[in-house]
């Protein structure tokens, strides 16, 4: 039979989980946005469920969060650390996909035990991997005739004009033509999740909604300061994502559980933070002869940036120019530039614009520490942190009007009082509270812990 007319192999329909992913959706302009009358949907879902705030990762970026979630494993372990990143040897820049995951994904332990998934849209799934059951990968995908396994779903999503994700090049072209290329993005990725959870089998079902986090970078601003025009639009995209959220509750099987899960706040952006250009301009990051980029290192440098705030001592031995010795050397050059990051301030305001400067052993820790930076830099909201090389100095005008925050990251498990109040509530919780809603043991290698 046909892989959309599979029927159900198991007969109960309890032990089953649906988890919503709703990126770059903060608690409380959530809790907003339900005392708004904007989403009614979502209010109703809070009013009746426990909700808790979560502890994100630093850098609070969606496929390093969406990692942490997938594994239950911090980066030390799963081994991806931001949106690019880098071989130290011969150096190299790259974009982290699904291959970069060193550890087993939530989808793996459902599927070893006997059980059926289905993953949508979930950031860092390309290229996707054979599971037991069916995945439809993110916007890492290049065409979605790559972007499914089983290969035989993709001519089921062309027919439903399934969109990978929305153009972002239109919003800074045409406002009009890119919320309509979100409305209709949101539209397809709902409607085809709802065609395949009453089509096929599934125990444990993911569905992530990437518009969220796309329409706040680019109308945060609008949306603060109000008014009529862009901010109505903005409004109105969270109406009709709050009338798929009362679709999907009603649809939800009998005795299936649900979880609303968002992995970071947002913010209004009021400047970008060069890092190099402070790196430079202060004598750690020198360039050879020719075009100024991190491939024309000087063998002098003893420090680099990528993006958002990840820095690297440019260690001997690690290093393919590397200058700064392993020891004491390496500790004293750590501790400067901690404490001078930790000073930066606004030129004309005074006020400070980092919050915190971290050594990588303070967030991370496994096998895969050897590849963090090793030091992130955490930024005060409003000053994005940028890697660039050409920028106008250390600061400049925002590339983008919204920037993701480390608040604002939640977990909705709905009909439940409670959750478990031992402790602050991670990313890395969830797997193992999923595993323990679908009467599966967490494995011992999960950090974190079942909420229930």
């Amino acid at each position: 039979m046909g892989f959309l007319k599979r029927l159900f192999g198991r007969g109960s329909q309890t032990d089953r989980v649906f988890v919503l992913g709703l990126d770059g959706v903060g608690l409380e302009f959530a809790h907003n946005l339900a005392a708004q009358g904007v989403m009614p949907n979502l209010g109703g879902m809070m009013a009746g469920s426990a909700v808790s705030p979560m502890l994100t990762t630093l850098p609070a970026v969606s496929t390093v969060a969406w990692a942490t979630y997938a594994t239950g494993q911090n980066p030390g372990r799963h081994g991806v650390y931001g949106f690019v990143d880098r071989e130290p040897n011969p150096f190299r820049v790259h974009i982290p996909d699904a291959r970069d995951l060193k550890v087993p994904t939530l989808w793996d332990i459902v599927g070893r035990a006997g059980r059926r998934v289905g993953v949508i849209n979930l950031p860092l799934t390309y290229p996707p991997k054979e599971v037991e059951g069916f995945m439809i990968s993110c916007f890492l995908s290049p065409e979605l005739g790559k972007a499914t396994y089983p290969v035989e779903l993709a001519p089921r999503l062309m027919e439903l004009d399934y969109r990978i994700d929305v153009d972002t090049s239109l919003a800074r072209e045409d406002t009009a033509a890119f919320l309509a290329d979100l409305d209709e993005t949101l539209s397809r990725r709902f409607v085809t999740a709802f065609k395949l959870m009453q089509s096929e089998p599934w125990d444990y079902f993911h569905l992530h909604v990437m518009a969220t986090d796309r329409i706040n970078h680019f109308l945060w601003a609008d949306r603060e300061e109000g008014g009529e025009g862009l901010s109505g639009e903005f409004l109105d995209f969270y109406r009709r994502l709050d009338s798929y959220l009362g679709e999907l509750a009603n649809l939800l099987p009998e005795g299936c559980q649900l979880m609303v899960v968002s992995d970071h706040g947002f913010a209004r952006t009021r400047a970008n933070l060069y890092l190099n250009q402070w790196l430079e301009k202060n004598g750690y990051l020198l360039f050879g002869r020719g075009k100024k980029e991190l491939l024309n290192l000087h063998q002098e440098s003893r420090a680099y940036s990528l993006i958002p705030g990840r820095i690297y001592l440019n260690l001997k031995g690690r290093e393919e120019r590397g200058s700064v010795e392993r020891g004491k050397p390496y500790e004293e050059l750590r501790e400067e530039l901690v404490h001078r990051l930790s000073g930066l301030t606004h030129p004309d305001t005074g006020e400070q614009m980092v919050r915190k400067v971290h050594r990588r052993e303070e967030l991370y820790s496994g096998g895969q520490l050897k590849r963090a930076a090793d030091l992130i830099v955490e930024p005060m909201p409003g000053f994005d942190l940028k890697a660039n090389l050409d920028g106008p100095g250390l600061l400049g005008p925002p590339e983008l009007p919204g920037m993701h925050t480390t608040e604002g990251a939640f977990v909705l498990v709905k009909d439940v009082k409670a959750l478990d109040a031992q402790g602050p509530v991670s990313l890395m919780d969830i797997a193992p509270t999923v595993l323990r809603l679908l009467d599966l043991a967490p494995p011992a290698s999960l950090e974190g812990r079942s909420l229930l």
